[in-house]
């Protein structure tokens, strides 16, 4: 027991993952008890996610790849460079998460308890499955993520969380058993399931692409890869807030990790192919999310969308890095990969604030429905300001962290076009297009997030009667906020640990992209300080004009109504959700109607009555299993 307590990353990741179940499970028993009960859970979090960081760190400090076991917990782990970042990637978000569902009252204290104790399992099995090293375990977890998933997503118990839940029921399942049969073949060929032997099988080019196809289509579905992305917006909109932002940063980006390990690290070098099919459906992933988001007028909809968005950018860098393998360009493969890992992480950052802000406005007006909001600005502050920081960053606005990792994979693409295979320099100038397509897409979600949310005059009496949110629930978010404008404007001191993760994957020499304070590329350069600098100071030029030119001639004006033409200005005058998004509904109608037709037929079967049920005691019998194993 005494190893517990020292100072290891085994130790600490052991802690973290016993206080994480003990946490959880003493939560819900003292449900009765609220105040104790969200003291436990968020705490317990908390602490569990603090101890996970530490041992991360730890890890990133080596400079080999070993694989040890846990003190106290029976569980082979593999510490390398990369699992030490996707650690990083999903306990900072945890963290944040953990401190709002300690002020989170949206719910009944019996489902805030069990919301309790599904997510330090959901955080459990994930931090783990990033950590297994061998097949079995990693699948096994997975699996009871998945499950840990399901019963958040039906926490609620009406018709829209049934739906929801059975379909990341049946969608996890289709996705373990693809993984099942990979790794099956993998395992037929190389006759162990563990990755350090798999690293170092020979495998033909049919069992390499076959694995990595049905690879692609498990790992997919976690990741929610357009087509494959069916259970991810309902279940977003069903789960608790704080639930619905780990489905985000710690859920989906699982699946990620899956495919850069299965592509890049344990079955050899990939072909040219692989990487042209993951950038041809990042793209797509990329640009469909953007662009239905704009169509949503539920604001937890509307983000999940938005998180499909920044999983095909995410997945362009690693296509990106698979094609500079090909083709032996070690640049292109180290930058790729270093800004898809950095958007990783970023995206985790800025889209817990936005689940969490969005949490506060349900919990604080009952409503989802932009098109009831309104005002929010004027009476609670804090989360609008947090919400406008995160969204300005998921749009890649300087000086913030999802400008830089953004900025990074426009190099790579770059690099891409500079390719001597035609293929590549067709698809750079064609994604660089692309990717900036996107960006428009998401400036506009700006726009219409925050200008129908929190500005504007209230539509509906729960807005105009709006509070700010508890200390707790209104720190998270901020805090994270916070944070998003550090690692934005740190970004080229924190850009050479990136890099060298990157290099760690490809085996190849670390890259110098950043030095003295700029980001640098063969292509171009540039310094997320100066422009913090430059974007503070401003404001200050018309304010120091205005003193120097002002003189007597401009009194100060009093506050009045609205200038509406002479008309009385009204509620109704306001711009709403449909009138901002119209044009594009308009213009793209062939493919909205896509999604239209995505939802019929085979779709309507499934939720007609028994299939529900059926799954529902399914996943109950496959918990406790797994639950049994796990501990066994």
């Amino acid at each position: 027991m005494s190893a517990l307590f020292a100072f290891t990353p085994g130790s600490l990741l052991a802690l973290a993952l016993l206080i994480w179940l003990l946490s959880g499970v003493a939560g819900s028993l003292l449900a009765g008890a609220t105040r104790l009960s969200g003291a436990i859970i968020g705490g317990g979090g908390m602490l569990a996610a603090l101890a996970a960081i530490g041992a991360a760190c730890l890890i990133l400090r080596g400079t080999t790849t070993e694989t040890v076991q846990l003190p106290v917990i029976a569980f082979r782990a593999e510490l390398s460079a990369l699992n030490a970042l996707l650690l990083l990637a999903l306990t900072i978000p945890a963290l944040f998460c953990s401190l709002f569902a300690w002020g989170f009252s949206g719910v009944n204290a019996a489902q805030r308890a069990r919301s309790g104790l599904l997510c330090h399992l959901l955080l459990a099995s994930l931090v783990a499955a990033n950590l297994a090293a061998n097949a079995v375990a990693l699948i096994l977890l997975l699996e009871l993520a998945a499950l840990a998933a399901y019963f958040l997503i039906a926490l609620g118990e009406d018709v829209k969380s049934r739906r929801a839940a059975l379909n990341q029921f049946l969608s996890g399942r289709v996705g373990t058993l693809c993984l099942v049969l990979a790794f099956v073949l993998l395992w037929r060929v190389s006759g162990s399931q563990d990755f350090d032997v798999l690293r170092h099988s020979v495998f033909s080019a049919s069992v390499k692409s076959t694995a990595f196809l049905l690879a692609l289509i498990g790992f997919g579905l976690y990741a929610g890869v357009i087509p494959l992305h069916a259970w991810v917006p309902q279940s977003h909109a069903s789960a608790p807030p704080h639930a619905a932002a780990l489905f985000s940063s710690a859920l989906m980006k699982t699946g990620i990790a899956g495919i850069i390990k299965i592509g890049l690290d344990l079955i050899g070098a990939p072909p040219l192919w692989w990487g042209i099919a993951l950038l041809l459906l990042a793209m797509l992933t990329a640009f469909f999310g953007g662009l239905y988001a704009l169509m949503e007028h539920d604001i937890r909809r509307l983000l999940a969308y938005h998180t499909l968005e920044n999983i095909g950018i995410i997945l362009l860098g690693v296509g990106g890095a698979m094609v500079g393998v090909a083709l032996h360009m070690p640049l292109l493969a180290t930058l790729a990969l270093l800004a898809a890992l950095f958007h990783l992480f970023n995206h985790g950052l800025f889209k817990t604030v936005l689940f969490l802000g969005a949490g506060e406005i349900e919990q604080q007006t009952g409503i989802r429905d932009m098109e009831k909001l309104g005002g929010l600005a004027r009476r609670m502050p804090g989360t609008a300001i947090a919400m406008l920081i995160g969204l300005m960053s998921m749009a890649a606005l300087p000086p913030l962290n999802g400008f830089a990792s953004e900025w990074l994979l426009y190099q790579s693409l770059f690099q891409l076009s500079g390719s001597h295979a035609f293929v590549a320099r067709l698809l750079g100038p064609l994604l660089a297009v692309g990717l900036a397509l996107t960006g428009a897409l998401a400036l506009m979600c700006i726009a219409k997030v925050f200008g129908v949310t929190f500005l504007g005059a209230p539509r509906s009496p729960a807005a105009a009667a709006a509070s700010p949110a508890p200390l707790a629930m209104r720190s998270s978010s901020l805090l994270l906020a916070l944070l998003c404008v550090m690692v934005g404007v740190a970004a080229p001191w924190l850009i050479p640990f990136f890099a060298a993760v990157s290099a760690a994957v490809l085996h190849s020499a670390a890259q110098p992209l950043a030095q003295h304070g700029i980001t640098v590329s063969p292509v171009s350069q540039v310094s997320p300080p100066m422009i913090a600098l430059l974007l503070l100071s401003m404001p200050l030029l018309p304010w120091l004009i205005t003193i120097a030119l002002r003189g007597a001639r401009l009194p100060n004006r009093r506050r009045g109504t609205a200038w509406a033409c002479g008309y009385s200005h009204s509620a109704e005058m306001v711009v709403t959700a449909t009138g901002f998004a119209q044009p594009l509904r308009v213009m793209f109608a062939p493919l909205y109607r896509l999604r239209q037709c995505a939802t019929g037929g085979l779709v309507n079967v499934l939720h007609q009555g028994w299939p529900g049920a059926v799954c529902r005691r399914l996943a109950f019998i496959e918990l406790a299993v797994l639950l049994v194993v796990a501990f066994a």
